[in-house]
């Protein structure tokens, strides 16, 4: 039986909904990790280019509240359905929440928690208030002070949610249908970790190719067509963050890194927390 989880905007049970197709991906990772960065690379990997209108049509987000933006379950089943294959999926649910098929790729990004923190409080200010009113009393503050929400209150989407997705994705690593990508080897190596997601999907992709998927996945041309990858209720071309890693060591003081730092190691185990933090090749830390 798969785990269920149901939040303020999403239900694993939207999944039960869908018929699956062969050739199948998942992206899936807990927030502000480089999901969309990941989609753009996977359809490029695919199609060779962005001539899509938004980015959310394509790769629908499917455990999402159907009504935000089809209006119901059935639209959103049918526009799934009407999807080129291989059609990719971006999802924010543990291994142990979705379906599974042998013949599914599955693809999870993971990233330091402290960045996961610093990138969500610029999330959240980034967001429209008129859509996201719920959110303000978590926006108020210093990035200290969120810190101390995040890393701690269990009614707020941040470190223990990000515990139970990562320890499943860590979990079911050493299966052949499941990649682990670190989002700073994504930015840092980012043309070795591109060959990895296409080997890994089993695509070819030349120089040219690998030059356009390195151009229409930068930073700058992400942010300058926006209007392809942000979905709506953000402030008009604030969806996109500066994507550094590090941000918070002038925000956080030793005692919040220190206190972090061991609770990874105590609720992740020392070879997942020492990966998070460190980043390399995963199979060092297996």
């Amino acid at each position: 039986m798969r785990l269920v989880i149901k939040t303020q905007v999403s239900d694993s049970s939207i999944w039960n909904a869908i018929q699956p197709h062969k050739t199948d991906i998942i992206i899936s990772t807990s927030p502000k990790t480089g999901t969309t960065l990941t989609q753009q690379i996977v359809n490029l990997i695919i199609n060779g280019n962005s001539n899509f209108k938004y980015l959310y049509d394509l790769s629908p987000w499917v455990e999402e509240n159907p009504e935000i933006f089809f209006g119901s379950l059935e639209n959103k089943v049918n526009h799934i359905d009407k999807l080129p294959d291989p059609r990719f999926f971006k999802s924010h649910l543990p291994f142990d929440a979705l379906p599974y098929y042998p013949e599914w790729k599955y693809i999870s990004l993971l990233r330091d928690g402290r960045d996961i923190a610093q990138s969500l409080y610029n999330h959240l200010r980034s967001q429209d208030p008129k859509y996201y009113k719920d959110f303000g009393s978590e926006m108020a503050g210093s990035f200290s002070e969120f810190w101390e929400k995040w890393l701690k209150n269990e009614e707020f989407p941040g470190w223990i949610f990000c515990t139970l997705v990562y320890k499943s994705w860590w979990n079911a690593r050493h299966l052949p249908n499941v990649l682990l990508v670190h989002y700073s080897n994504l930015i840092n190596h980012k043309e070795n970790e591109i060959q990895r997601i296409a080997n890994f999907l089993n695509i070819e992709i030349d120089s040219a190719k690998m030059n356009t998927i390195l151009h229409e996945s930068s930073f700058e041309y992400m942010s300058n067509n926006w209007e392809k990858f942000q979905p709506p209720g953000f402030l008009p071309g604030k969806f996109f963050g500066n994507g550094k890693n590090g941000r918070w060591k002038d925000l956080l003081t030793p005692k919040q890194i220190e206190e972090y730092e061991t609770m990874a190691c105590e609720q992740l185990g020392a070879a997942l927390a020492n990966w998070l933090q460190s980043a390399g090749l995963l199979t060092q830390f297996n």
